[in-house]
């Protein structure tokens, strides 16, 4: 009788192995039906379903962080900040430290003026990548949600770490994008903290400071006329 209870749990261990077999073959035959739906869309440029493969991907594998990423790059573009901002942080709980997804997220909260947010994700950038740029996007960001002393502290640094010939692109008024002088974006930081704090005269000497290493500038010129009211 034993023999037999044995013999019976066997046979279920090995119907269950079985089971588990055709599930993965289904599982693999799916995702790759819904790869090729997604190659297909790609090709005809449908979003809606490139995004609805995405998902059929995302539920046949949740682990997979390229899946993950797309998806999250797809709501950003699409400007769907609240959606690409879960996604990142999905990303982030699964994949601890993963670049891109903090980069999403940053970008994410950024857009959706979530500033706090936004500055956590980009210090933890700079922090893993000790990258100019994204610490001037800090120091950007604290002046923005008025962390005074912190900004400065940040530009500070910066200071240090430039030379003369450092360039940064920023964005114009109208959207377009400005290279100037990286030592000249940083006194334009400086010159707008300054006029925050009601101090006109310093601003007004940061300012023209700027335009003298970039004559251009176009913040500069508009933080200098404000100054100048």
């Amino acid at each position: 009788m034993r023999k037999m209870k044995y013999w019976m749990i066997a046979v279920v261990m090995m119907a269950s192995v079985s089971s588990f077999a055709q599930d993965s073959t289904y599982l693999s035959n799916e995702y790759a039906k819904a790869m090729a739906v997604y190659s297909q869309a790609q090709l005809y440029n449908d979003i809606e379903v490139q995004k609805a493969a995405l998902y059929d991907m995302l539920v046949l594998d949740p682990g997979d962080s390229s899946v993950m990423r797309t998806l999250s790059e797809y709501y950003y573009n699409n400007r769907r900040f609240t959606s690409s901002a879960l996604v990142a942080m999905d990303i982030l709980k699964k994949y601890p430290g993963n670049m891109v997804a903090t980069e999403i997220a940053a970008l994410s909260y950024e857009q959706l003026r979530i500033y706090d947010k936004a500055i956590e994700y980009y210090q933890e950038m700079w922090l893993a990548l000790d990258d100019n740029n994204i610490l001037y996007q800090v120091a950007y960001l604290q002046y923005s949600t008025k962390r005074y002393e912190e900004a400065n502290t940040n530009l500070e640094i910066l200071e240090t770490k430039l030379t003369d010939e450092n360039m940064i692109t920023l964005t114009r008024q109208d959207g377009t994008n400005q290279e100037v002088k990286f030592k000249a974006a940083l006194k334009n930081l400086s010159g707008l903290i300054l006029l925050d704090q009601g101090n006109k005269e310093e601003a007004k000497v940061r300012f023209n400071e700027a335009l003298a290493l970039s004559p251009d500038f176009e913040a500069a010129k508009m933080g200098l006329e404000e100054a100048n009211k």
